[in-house]
């Protein structure tokens, strides 16, 4: 499966591949390390899963200007092969400055067991310039198969996936779920490019974090490390902010990418809470 225009990395949405830092209106401190522990604690006690009816909106910006938005809303729940399953919907679009050289219009759909909490199911209907694709990737959990296709060329193949896999998008949505606290290492086996890949992502320390427009907060600084490239993470160093509290809010990520150069996703709302 294809991965996603640099342009827009999310990640969204995805509490994965955050990194905050050299944008204006948010701010960063270390807390007092006396407070780390009481805090560290509560984060562990108000981890939730999936919440119906969130929705959490990005603003994508390159050299200092937005060039597109991203959001990722948690449709409800539906049946997936007579499974229970989360759908959540992440969708990608430029701005009118880079529509001119490069539209983008992206959806990704990820189908979550709600009992299991691994996916069922990952769509992705990609319009990247002159590139179109229609692509799914279905998980046989039980067998440890999944079956890709393309809905564009009907080309099909199948597949061995590790225990509990995650795709790219589902990733993000069970590490928020995760208890955690400063110097833990958590583990996430993750398809992408039609390959197995652990995903290891760092909790780094708490910080308190100020951004324009929201507020500020406690926020977990964490650093994914991964050797694959898709929605939320590409090859290379990236760290990022993840709320305590229970919304577990994804709040700023920012990448270095070849020849582009820095790529900033930024929380820019939410709902649902």
């Amino acid at each position: 499966m294809r991965t996603v225009t640099p342009f827009f990395l999310f990640v969204l949405l995805s509490s994965l591949s955050l990194f905050l830092g050299g944008c204006t209106g948010i701010k960063a401190k270390p807390l007092d390390p006396t407070q780390e522990s009481d805090l560290a604690l509560t984060a562990r006690q108000t981890a939730v899963k999936i919440r119906e009816g969130e929705k959490l909106k990005f603003s994508v910006r390159w050299l200092g200007m937005e060039v597109g938005t991203a959001e990722a809303v948690v449709k409800g729940i539906e049946k997936v092969r007579g499974r229970d399953a989360y759908h959540i919907v992440a969708y990608a679009r430029s701005n009118s400055l880079i529509d001119v050289i490069y539209p983008v219009r992206d959806e990704h759909h990820t189908y979550i067991d709600k009992k299991h909490f691994h996916s069922l199911r990952y769509e992705k209907i990609l319009s990247e310039g002159r590139y179109r694709a229609d692509e799914v990737m279905e998980y046989d959990q039980e067998n440890h198969v999944a079956t890709y296709y393309s809905r564009k060329n009907k080309s099909k193949k199948q597949i061995f996936i590790a225990k509990h896999i995650q795709d790219q998008l589902s990733a993000a949505y069970w590490f928020r779920s995760q208890p955690m606290k400063v110097r833990d290492t958590i583990h996430i086996p993750v398809e992408a490019d039609e390959k197995n890949w652990d995903l290891e992502v760092r909790v780094i320390q708490l910080d308190r974090v100020e951004m324009k427009g929201l507020g500020s907060f406690n926020a977990f600084q964490i650093e994914p490390m991964a050797s694959f490239q898709g929605i939320f993470i590409r090859r290379g160093k990236i760290k990022g902010w993840l709320t305590t509290d229970e919304k577990r809010l994804p709040l700023v990520m920012k990448t270095k990418i070849p020849v582009l150069g820095t790529v900033t996703v930024v929380l820019t709302g939410y709902e649902g809470w």
